[in-house]
């Protein structure tokens, strides 16, 4: 005969009971979770596909070379914005079009505004940091989209049809401000941060996991992947500034370059001119480096308060970078890169952040004079 079970035996019983049904339940909410996460993103990369498909079925046929462009056709900065976006009187830092062609924007608030891309009103606001401003906005491949920001936090969201989103994943894995997100193949992307870090990550199931970590001596704004198995990053140490170069399979430095001064990590001054040459904006100048050299072979000169924060390329033979100072140059490209440049006086009243495109071709710029503008 068996022993009677005490008071305590059957009240532990009871609890390792309740236990068992508590995770028997999560692991439902669990399950539940990933089987919508799943469904969302066959959705997404569905929409891609049907987008990608009418794209090529649309698109024209180019049977004609670039035009070539001579000083009196440089007429884009001749224009005034067609929209100001200033509803919320925020200084803007970084702006990214969405692969639906809204504008998601954020600055000095931790909120993020989704604008619509036809009206350019705010639709929907994001706010999931606790620090004091989003650093940096992208996308990935698969439509979630990112943000960084001082409160060392890299988020992840999936954006909803009726102006909703779902926060899919907040890794705290760097120690403070991250600063810019590359991604690679394979759902993998790198970040860097004032730490000294550059972090590396993979995706596992739905969450994305801390591979390896590459530590240096400086405060690193800002990363680039050059080539394959190469990447260049950016920042400084001491009131100087550095351009280096990381091999991805030795993960070890290739080389270094002291620069003038760079600006900060809110703006985006690293920038591939083409598979051979690596644009750097830094303090009243251009650098032209050559990355299979790693080497800088060019230096462009501007005015000397003129930081160049941000560049987008037009075309073949067109280039466009922004300043702290509130100007937009245009530049013609050639065989000697850039030759010529087009200034556009205060196209901001503050230091322009970015310049974006979107899918119709229209500049979109950020600025701390808070304003969006939009350029035709």
């Amino acid at each position: 005969m068996e022993p009677a079970q005490t008071v305590n035996e059957v009240y532990y019983l009871n609890q390792i009971i309740e236990l068992k049904n508590e995770i028997i339940k999560l692991q439902k909410e669990l399950l539940e979770k990933d089987k919508i996460i799943n469904e969302l993103e066959k959705k997404l990369q569905t929409k891609q596909i049907e987008k990608n498909n009418n794209s090529t079925n649309n698109k024209t046929p180019n049977i004609t070379s670039n035009p070539i462009i001579t000083p009196g056709d440089l007429n884009i900065l001749e224009k005034e914005a067609i929209f100001k976006i200033d509803d919320l009187k925020n200084s803007y830092y970084t702006i990214y079009i969405l692969q639906d062609g809204r504008i998601a924007a954020g600055g000095y608030s931790t909120s993020i505004i989704i604008y619509n891309k036809e009206t350019f009103k705010s639709e929907m606001t994001i706010k999931e940091h606790s620090g004091n401003y989003i650093t940096y906005l992208t996308q990935l491949k698969n439509g979630n989209l990112v943000s960084l920001g001082d409160d060392a936090y890299i988020n992840i969201y999936c954006l909803l049809d009726n102006f909703k989103y779902l926060v899919l994943q907040k890794i705290k894995s760097h120690s403070s401000t991250v600063y810019k997100l590359r991604e690679f193949e394979n759902e993998r992307f790198m970040t860097c941060s004032s730490d000294c870090t550059i972090k590396f990550f993979f995706k596992n199931k739905n969450e994305y996991i801390e591979d390896y970590t590459f530590k240096d001596d400086i405060n690193i704004y800002n990363i680039l992947r050059t080539k394959e198995g190469e990447i260049v990053y950016a920042g400084y140490q001491s009131s100087t500034s550095f351009i280096r170069f990381y091999d991805l399979k030795s993960r070890k430095k290739i080389n270094s370059t002291n620069v003038t001064q760079l600006y900060n990590g809110l703006s985006d001054f690293l920038y591939m001119l083409s598979k051979i040459y690596l644009l750097v904006g830094t303090n009243s100048s251009i650098l032209i480096f050559d990355i299979n050299q790693h080497r800088q072979i060019k230096e462009i000169k501007l005015d000397d308060s003129d930081y160049i924060t941000s560049f987008l390329k037009i075309d073949e033979s067109t280039l466009l970078s922004v300043d702290n100072n509130g100007k937009i140059r245009q530049w013609i490209i050639n065989d000697d890169n850039l030759i010529l440049e087009c200034v556009k006086e205060k196209a901001h009243e503050g230091c322009i952040y970015m310049i974006r495109r979107n899918q119709d071709g229209l500049l979109i710029t950020c600025s701390d004079d808070n304003s969006i503008k939009v350029w035709a």
